[in-house]
C-alpha cells in the first residue's frame, strides 16, 4: 500500500467517523454538494461537525464562495490531508511551506498500521469486556462521554447503539477492580478501520490501560481481517502510545 493510499485511508477513516455520529434518530445528517455535516435535531443534545470536504477542484471564486459558507455555519471542521494548497490558503489565509519539522506537543499527529506491521503484544491480565448488548453499551457511552466531552451527551447511550448492531463498531471496555476505567473502539468501513475513542478516566491514567485496550482491539481487527487501522493522535503523547504498539506516522 503507497503512502498516498494510506493518507487516504486516514482521511476515510476521519470523515466515516464523524459520519457515524449522524447514524441516530436524534441527530441530523445531511450531504452537500461540496461538503457533509452533521448536528443534533431542535431539542436534542450531540456535536455539530463538518466534514467530507471536497472542494479541491473547484475554480477559486467558487472555492471561497464554498469555504464562507462552511464558516458562516459555526461548526468544527475536518479538512481532510489531501486539501490541495490552494484551499488550504482560501481557508487559512496562509500559504502551506511543505517543510519537515517535529511536531510540537500539542500537535494531531495521524498514524496507520498495516497487518504486517502489527506486533506480538504480551498477555495482560485485565478485564476487558467487548460490548455486545445495549446495557453494555449504555456502560462505555457514558464514559466515553465523561472522558471525551465533560460528561456532555456526544453519544448518546441508547441511539448510538446502531453502531454495535448494524455497522460494524466494537467497542471496548476496561475494569479495574469491576469499575469501568478505559474505553476504546474500532470502527470498521469495508476493511479499512479507525482506532477511536481511546481515554481513560482522569484518575487512573498512567498505568498502561489505555495500551492493553489498543492491543485488544487492534488484535481483534486484524483477525477479523481488515487491511489497515488508522489513527488520530490528538497529541504527541497519544501519538507515542500508539507507536509503541506498532503504529506509523504519516505526515
Amino acid at each position: 500500500m503507497t503512502n498516498k493510499e494510506i493518507i487516504k485511508h486516514i482521511d476515510d477513516g476521519a470523515n466515516y467517523y464523524v459520519g457515524l455520529f449522524g447514524e441516530a434518530v436524534h441527530m441530523e445528517k445531511v450531504d452537500k454538494e461540496f461538503y457533509s455535516y452533521i448536528k443534533p435535531k431542535s431539542g436534542e443534545q450531540g456535536i455539530s461537525f463538518i466534514y467530507n470536504v471536497r472542494i479541491n477542484n473547484l475554480p477559486e471564486e467558487q472555492m471561497k464562495t464554498v469555504v464562507d459558507e462552511m464558516k458562516s455555519m459555526n461548526m468544527p471542521i475536518w479538512l481532510g490531508m489531501n486539501l490541495s494548497d490552494e484551499a488550504v490558503y482560501i481557508f487559512s489565509g496562509k500559504k502551506p511551506t511543505h517543510e519537515k519539522r517535529e511536531p510540537k506537543e500539542d500537535d494531531e499527529i495521524y498514524l496507520a498500521m498495516l497487518p504486517e506491521e502489527k506486533m506480538e503484544y504480551q498477555q495482560n491480565n485485565y478485564k476487558i469486556t467487548k460490548v455486545h448488548t445495549a446495557e453494555e453499551f449504555a456502560v462505555w457511552a457514558r464514559l466515553a462521554n465523561d472522558i471525551f466531552a465533560g460528561g456532555h451527551t456526544d453519544i448518546h447511550p441508547v441511539n448510538h447503539f446502531i453502531w454495535c448492531e448494524k455497522m460494524d463498531v466494537k467497542c471496548y471496555i476496561l475494569y479495574h477492580n469491576n469499575v469501568p476505567t478505559s474505553v476504546t473502539a474500532i470502527m470498521n468501513n469495508n476493511g479499512a478501520a479507525s482506532l477511536e475513542f481511546v481515554g481513560t478516566v482522569t484518575e487512573m491514567r498512567g498505568k498502561g490501560y489505555a495500551k492493553a485496550l489498543c492491543e485488544k482491539a487492534v488484535n481483534d481487527a486484524f483477525a477479523d481481517g481488515v487491511q489497515i487501522i488508522t489513527v488520530r493522535a490528538i497529541n504527541r503523547a497519544a501519538a507515542r502510545l500508539y507507536q509503541s504498539i506498532g503504529f506509523k506516522v504519516y505526515d
